[in-house]
C-alpha cells in the first residue's frame, strides 16, 4: 500500500509539473525574436535612426523585468539608443603629448583643435575646404613643433640635433 501511495504521489507532482508551467521563463524566446529583427536590419545595413529600428526597440522591451535574458535586453536597447544619438562633430581633435617644453607645442595643438571644431560644424564643402587646408598645415606645423620639444633631462643633440 505504503508503494501505491508513493507512486501515486510521483506521478501526480509529476502531472502538475506538465499542467501548471510554474516559473516559466518567456523572456529567451522573445529576446531570440528581437535578435531575429535585429540581425535582419544589420545585414540589410539599415541605419539606427531609421523607424524600422522601433519594432526591435519594442520587442526587446517585451522582455519581462524579472528574466535572466532582461539584461541582455537591456544592454542591446542601450545600444541602439547610443547609435541613435547626435554624433560628434567631425573631424576629432588631435591629440599629443604636453609637458614641460612644449609650450609652443601646446598653443599650437589649441590652434588645430579650434580649427577642427570648426571644420567639423561646417555646414557645406564649401565652407570646408579652406578649413580643411588650414587644418593640414596646422598639423604639419604641430609635427613640426613637436618633434623638437624635448622632456626635462634630454638634449636635442640626443637625436641628431647640434649641442647648443
Amino acid at each position: 500500500m505504503w508503494i501505491a501511495f508513493r507512486r501515486l504521489r510521483a506521478a501526480l507532482s509529476l502531472a502538475l509539473c506538465l499542467v501548471v508551467p510554474i516559473g516559466c521563463d518567456s523572456g529567451p524566446k522573445l529576446l531570440r525574436q528581437a535578435d531575429e529583427k535585429y540581425a535582419a536590419l544589420v545585414d540589410r545595413r539599415v541605419p539606427p535612426s531609421d523607424p524600422a529600428w522601433n519594432e526591435v526597440i519594442e520587442a526587446l522591451e517585451k522582455v519581462p523585468r524579472d528574466s535572466k535574458a532582461r539584461p541582455d535586453a537591456e544592454k542591446k536597447l542601450a545600444a541602439i539608443q547610443g547609435l541613435r544619438g547626435a554624433l560628434p562633430p567631425r573631424p576629432l581633435a588631435t591629440p599629443g603629448a604636453t609637458g614641460p617644453g612644449t609650450e609652443e607645442a601646446d598653443a599650437k595643438r589649441a590652434a588645430c583643435e579650434a580649427l577642427a571644431k570648426k571644420l567639423g560644424q561646417a555646414p557645406d564643402d564649401a565652407a570646408r575646404e579652406p578649413l580643411n587646408k588650414a587644418l593640414s598645415e596646422c598639423r604639419a606645423e604641430l609635427v613640426k613643433l613637436e618633434s623638437r620639444a624635448h622632456p626635462p633631462g634630454e638634449h636635442g643633440h640626443e637625436h641628431g640635433r647640434e649641442p647648443h
